[in-house]
């Protein structure tokens, strides 16, 4: 069951990783890196998930979570640009 279906689980598994990393508090990784837990998510954790997620969605033929995935490797700058868009 997971291996017909990884391109849709990878893909939640992003979204669930980019909404908890929203909600911790900014400090949290502060005594590691300098890093917050939403620039950890959108710069390493989200990428590699979509990455993963969209060779499986072209290998099945997918269009829908090929571009889901995608967005997901994208979710830095287009987390950068909103955040400017909003904040600014």
């Amino acid at each position: 069951m997971l291996k017909d279906n990884i391109e849709k689980y990878t893909f939640v598994l992003g979204i669930l990783v980019f909404v908890i990393s929203y909600i911790l508090p900014v400090n949290l990784l502060d005594k590691y890196t300098q890093l917050k837990p939403l620039g950890l998510s959108t710069i390493f954790l989200c990428p590699i998930l979509g990455i993963i997620g969209l060779i499986f969605s072209l290998k099945r033929k997918s269009i829908l979570f090929s571009i889901l995935n995608l967005v997901l490797i994208l979710s830095f700058p287009i987390t950068m640009f909103l955040g400017n868009l909003l904040f600014e």
